[in-house]
């Protein structure tokens, strides 16, 4: 049962959210009709699997939206913004429920009805013609009690007497259905919704309606007094349909037949009568349990050959990674110690083994991996409740959503992305009336983009906003004690200071910013994961923060390097070239920051042995030339320990952050060695370039 209960949740979560990712389609486009079909299938699969599990209270809410989201499908009311608020409330409303029935079991809330209302008197505000039609007494067309009271297309079409007993000329299967309703109508089921529902698997040729109310004493209110007898075209398996009929519905009973077969008799048997009979066991009348085994029967045979999928606890990928990870080392190791009197078969076989281990980790890696849009549709519900609440108009655009991160690191940018597009709105965006002061569209711009390069991932975020404005940053760091009033730093020093704890450039406080947290917490999470951040910005333009972060942090290949008798490792992505360091012209500026000519460029060198706090040595060894972003170091180290396969250690979980290092692994010997963070190097390197240049 708690696996049971486990599935339920992971597919409740995926249809609430996909609930809200529609509804904000279709307030920002033109409905099309089978996006408002998809919305209407994802709150009418959440009621069925709710009323299955027990949950009457989310099943008779939701029940209630889908009165809403009918008339949205029968394209009778646009999603007006005021509809769209009251419906994204709704969905956040099931969310809440659906959470606190994990501890509380079948809960529900006043709200829920209040909310029900709300939405019931904008459908009638939108559609005015309609307020006032139904008799005071009627019911809501929303409440969750509320019956469908609208005809069938073949109930208003085709008169009684002309329901046929042969096939028309058709390629589709023809069916004669009869259908007898629960004897209690409740939320869950509709007889007339159900039936029109009919229309999405096939078409009703025909329909006929039986009665059989008895004497007035007799009636109750919840009762249903009719059956349908039917003759349908679909290409559906009957078992589909039957479980169609009979969703949610204990006690209503359904016979199909393939209308050829059915003899002419068939109208006698289910005359009306004038009250109601206890079915004979001896008929072919199909009950609940032996549909629920049908329908699962006809539901494997119908998805053998299809592409099959399971659902598996991230605690099992992670301790399947780790022990990938661990074969990884121990297979590091085994190479290792090889020697001269290894014989050929063993070191075929140790090859071979090796061949297998990558592919083995390339595989796991493959199922740790998820398209960012997984992240990324959080956000345009969070963009259009944000830009409404501070008065602007926000375009949201997501490009690249097809990138695959590895998902621990998704999670963890979370954080960080959402403060990134908060402050994009808050900061960045202008008020409309200011935007068109400037000749900008009232509406601005926020983009979210990701993109693979250099084995890395990118992820933008830009708007067409106000940009930053570096006098104002200056002002305050001179306010801060930072720099002094004569201090006319460049801006890219002053687009680090936004990074710094403590420092903001609002007025006021609000809920959103002003309290000079925030932007250090996603300098510091960005670079937790090995990552690191950038800002460009134009004045009256926009700004362009880029997150640069890897694209996993549990195996990749290195190169190793030497210096002394350590060993680091290099991302092999980052290697450009290596040279012999006397083969190059170097020069240094004031003595001290050396340069090298690499091709006619001269980049910057960075001395392992003096970054590591390690002697000089001897003689000069090699130079590696790294590149990461189109900026180049040249690395002296003193050998090259050949390429391999390591498995990334976090240094902040197990001591702490150290600068200029990324993690470290444990090579094939069983020492450990620290893994370069070339980013942090590389933008080292540089910001002494442009200091001594700016003096030079």
């Amino acid at each position: 049962m708690d696996s049971l209960m486990q599935l339920f949740y992971d597919e409740a979560n995926e249809m609430v959210e996909g609930m809200e990712q529609v509804l904000l389609a279709l307030e920002s486009g033109e409905p099309d009709p089978e996006t408002v079909n998809a919305l209407f299938r994802y709150a009418h699969s959440f009621k069925g699997n709710s009323a299955a599990m027990g949950f009457t209270h989310l099943s008779k809410f939701t029940h209630g939206l889908e009165s809403a989201m009918e008339s949205l499908r029968k394209e009778q009311r646009p999603l007006t913004p005021e509809l769209a608020t009251l419906m994204l409330q709704a969905v956040d409303l099931i969310r809440a429920l659906l959470e606190r029935t994990r501890t509380e079991g079948d809960v529900g809330d006043p709200a829920c009805d209040a909310l029900l209302q709300q939405i019931n008197a904008a459908l009638n505000g939108v559609e005015a013609s309609t307020v006032g039609q139904a008799p005071s007494g009627a019911p809501s067309p929303l409440s969750a009690g509320a019956t469908s009271s609208v005809e069938t297309p073949a109930q208003s079409e085709v008169p009684p007497a002309t329901v046929p007993d042969t096939a028309t000329e058709s390629d589709t299967p023809q069916y004669r259905i009869f259908y007898q309703p629960a004897p209690t109508l409740s939320a869950e089921h509709d007889p007339l919704q159900l039936l029109e529902e009919l229309q999405e698997y096939g078409q009703v040729v025909a329909c006929r309606f039986r009665e059989q109310i008895p004497p007035v004493a007799h009636l109750k209110p919840d009762a249903c007094y009719g059956s349908w007898e039917l003759i349908y075209e679909t290409a559906f398996e009957p078992a589909i349909v039957r479980a169609l009929l009979e969703l949610t519905a204990e006690g209503a009973e359904v016979r199909i037949e393939p209308l050829q077969s059915v003899p002419e008799q068939s109208h006698t048997a289910s005359e009306p009568s004038t009250q109601q009979e206890p079915p004979n066991p001896s008929t072919e009348t199909t009950s609940v349990a032996a549909v629920n085994a049908n329908t699962a029967v006809a539901t494997a045979s119908a998805s053998k050959g299809e592409a099959q999928s399971i659902r598996v606890s991230t605690e099992k990928i992670d301790a399947l990674m780790n022990l990938v990870s661990e074969i990884v080392i121990a297979q590091s190791m085994l190479s290792s110690a090889q020697n001269a009197d290894t014989d050929e078969r063993t070191r075929a076989a140790i090859m071979q083994m090796e061949r297998h281990v990558r592919d083995l980790h390339e595989r796991v890696m493959a199922i740790r991996l998820l398209p960012v849009s997984y992240l990324f549709n959080r956000f345009p519900r969070m963009v259009r409740d944000t830009a409404a609440k501070l008065g602007k108009k926000v375009n949201f655009e997501i490009e690249g959503e097809e990138t695959e991160l590895d998902r621990t690191l998704l999670e963890s940018l979370s954080d960080p992305l959402t403060h990134l597009i908060r402050n994009a709105i808050d900061h960045g965006i202008e008020p409309p009336e200011e935007r068109r002061q400037q000749g900008k569209p009232e509406t601005g711009t926020i983009k979210l983009s990701a993109f693979q390069s250099e084995g890395r991932i990118y992820i933008e975020v830009r708007d067409d906003g106000r940009g930053i404005d570096t006098e104002r940053v200056r002002q305050k760091a001179i306010q801060l004690g930072w720099i002094t009033e004569n201090d006319f730093p460049p801006d890219e020093t002053l687009y680090e200071f936004i990074f710094q704890p403590g420092f903001s450039t609002a007025q006021q406080v609000s809920d959103l910013s002003g309290r000079g947290v925030g932007m250090d917490v996603v300098k510091r999470n960005v670079e937790s994961l090995g990552g690191s951040i950038s800002v460009q910005s134009k004045r009256g333009e926009g700004t362009r923060f880029l997150l640069r972060v890897p694209l996993t942090l549990a195996i990749m290949d290195g190169l190793g390097l030497t210096v002394a008798d350590e060993h680091y490792i290099v991302p092999l992505t980052a290697v450009v070239e290596a040279f012999q360091y006397e083969s190059l012209q170097h020069t240094a500026l004031f003595d001290r920051h050396e340069m090298v000519n690499v091709r006619g460029e001269f980049i910057p060198l960075v001395r392992l042995r003096e970054f590591v706090g390690l002697p000089k040595g001897e003689r000069d060894g090699l130079i590696v030339v790294l590149e990461q972003e189109g900026q180049q170091i040249a690395l002296l180290i003193d050998g090259i320990a050949g390429q391999q396969q390591v498995v990334l250690k976090s240094l902040e979980e197990n001591f702490t952050r150290v600068p200029g290092f990324a993690g470290a692994t444990i090579l094939g010997d069983g020492r450990v060695a620290l893994i370069l963070d070339v980013s942090d190097l590389i933008r080292r390197a540089h910001q002494v370039s442009e200091r001594y240049a700016a003096i030079a």
